[in-house]
Order: structure tokens, then C-alpha cells, then sequence
């Protein structure tokens, strides 16, 4: 069987590893070494290799003596990632030590870090830490409506299932355990999950992706009542100006058989949540989310309102 080059021993750890964990020959250390001084692989710090292609936020990680942890682990197992401009905490560099490596203190100066200590921590001591525990972690540092869209993230674009979170957070915090209990995986986007928790913060039931008579397989953002649909705009959605001729011209056709359509915008929602709400609320407490003749669910179809 061939050996593993030292490229892709690495490759097989993230990208980053200390040198006992690359198990390397007395001419495989050589060669390492070689590399080093060539700039094929990195040293941020003595006896830690890494990978050019690894990220400088696990670089940095690891020059402190840890792995990613919280918010700063969440793009690398693909996750959505809260607006910084939104919460502060993403700004910062979130590193788990378990004590395994000293922690350098002066490379926490180039940017501002925040140290988790774990000593109990799971997994290898570098890289990130593994995704069930960057998930606990984010609910618990997170606002409510940012942690549930971290969560439900994590459902769409992952194997987790919600049974498998909701088993894994039996074990969290009381907190982390009602954010988790919050979750739904129907959502496409975090702008969605969070307008769906702050609408239930204020009483009101929003369904994830219901489907609409617009079309095979169509589904609207969110559903109040029977008949009052929400769409969520990304930042991005209004530099395609197809989609959105696209998505007007849907709102017109829903509209003129009887459903109200409200779009909400992302820098709307984050820069005035409470105004966002409030426009809503007063379309419900007039009771334009109803129809006279109301009863289908998300799994069905909705009827045009008569």
C-alpha cells in the first residue's frame, strides 16, 4: 500500500495538525521540513503544520493554541453565518482550548479572540471543533432568533436531522435546549427563521414554505393565516433583476386571486425588526390573514381565498 504524502495526511486532519498526529518516518519529518522552508506548507506555530489551502482564521486558532469554535466554526462546516453588522460576537475570533497546547496570548493581538476553555472537549485539539458542539455553543451565545437560524441551518444543509438535535440537546443548558425545541428545518434562509421567531415572540404563527398555486412545486417564505404570505428578501435578491421581475409578477398573480403578499426586506429587518413586526401585526389584527372559507396546511396546497 502506498504512503500518504505529507500533503495528504494533512488533508486528512483539516488541513492543519500538530506534528505527532502526521505519525511521519525519520524521512518524512526531512521532507517535511523541506516543505516548510520551500512555503509548500505552513508553521503558525512550532511543531503545528498547515496546509496553504487551510483557512487563516484556523491558522490563527491554532497559534493560540486551540480549534474554531462558536460563530467562527459555523462557514467552515457550511453553515449560515450571522451579519456581523447584526451581532457583534461574529466579529470576534471564538477559539476552544482543552489545555492540550499552552495558550499563546500574544497571538490573540492581531484581532480581537475570544478563548473557550473545555477540558472536556471532544474531538481533536486543532481545526474545528465538531458541529454539535459549535451549535450548542452558538444558542448559547446568540440572540434567540440568530441561534434558531444557525440551527435550522444546520437541518437544511446537513445530515442532522431535528430528532438527532433535539436527542443531542437533552443534554445542553436549559436555554440551548428551548432554542433547539424552536428549530425548523422547512426554512430556506436565516432571514426567514428569523422573522418566523420574532413573529412568534409576538404571538403570531408562521409556517415555513408553504406551497402556492402558482405553480409545480412553488412555495411562498412564510404563511400567516390562509392567505397573508411572506417573502424575504435577501441583499443579494435585488442584484438579479430577473428574479426580481419574477417575483413581482408571482405577486400579482397571487394578489389578484385573493392572497396578500408582504415583502419583507433583509436590511429592513435587521436594521428595524420592530417596525418590520409591527406592520405586520396590524395586517393581522385586521384580520387580513384570513379567508371566509380557511382549512388547508403547508402540506397541501392553498385554494385561492374567495
Amino acid at each position: 500500500m502506498k504512503t500518504p504524502s505529507i500533503h495528504q495526511r494533512l488533508a486528512d486532519l483539516d488541513g492543519i495538525a500538530h506534528v505527532s498526529e502526521l505519525a511521519l518516518t525519520a524521512t518524512q519529518s526531512r521532507r517535511l521540513r523541506r516543505a516548510y522552508a520551500r512555503g509548500l506548507v505552513l508553521r503558525p506555530r512550532l511543531g503545528i503544520y498547515a496546509l496553504p489551502s487551510s483557512t487563516v482564521d484556523a491558522r490563527r486558532a491554532a497559534a493560540i493554541g486551540g480549534r474554531l469554535a462558536a460563530t467562527s466554526a459555523l462557514g467552515q462546516h457550511g453553515l449560515w453565518v450571522p451579519d456581523p453588522r447584526v451581532v457583534p460576537a461574529v466579529r470576534f475570533l471564538h477559539v476552544e482550548v482543552s489545555g492540550t497546547y499552552r495558550v499563546e496570548p500574544m497571538a490573540c493581538a492581531p484581532l480581537v479572540s475570544v478563548v473557550l476553555w473545555n477540558r472536556h472537549a471532544v474531538g481533536r485539539p486543532l481545526g474545528m471543533q465538531p458541529m454539535l458542539e459549535t451549535l450548542r455553543q452558538c444558542a448559547e451565545l446568540l440572540p434567540p432568533a440568530q441561534a434558531v437560524a444557525v440551527l435550522d441551518s444546520a437541518l437544511r444543509r446537513t445530515t442532522l436531522t431535528r430528532s438527532g438535535l433535539l436527542r443531542a440537546a437533552r443534554s445542553w443548558a436549559l436555554r440551548t435546549r428551548e432554542v433547539a425545541a424552536r428549530t425548523d428545518g422547512r426554512a430556506e434562509s436565516g432571514t426567514e427563521s428569523i422573522l418566523r421567531i420574532l413573529l412568534a415572540d409576538a404571538g403570531i404563527t408562521a409556517i415555513p414554505q408553504p406551497r402556492i398555486p402558482t405553480g409545480d412545486h412553488h412555495r411562498a417564505d412564510l404563511l400567516i393565516g390562509d392567505r397573508l404570505l411572506i417573502e424575504c428578501d435577501s441583499e443579494a435578491h435585488h442584484a438579479d433583476p430577473a428574479s426580481r421581475r419574477a417575483d413581482l409578477s408571482r405577486d400579482l398573480h397571487l394578489q389578484a386571486i385573493g392572497f396578500h403578499v408582504i415583502r419583507v426586506d433583509y436590511r429592513d429587518l435587521v436594521d428595524d425588526p420592530a417596525g418590520v413586526i409591527g406592520l405586520i401585526l396590524a395586517v393581522v389584527s385586521r384580520g387580513e390573514h384570513l379567508s371566509a372559507a380557511s382549512a388547508w396546511t403547508s402540506d397541501t396546497p392553498p385554494r385561492a381565498p374567495h
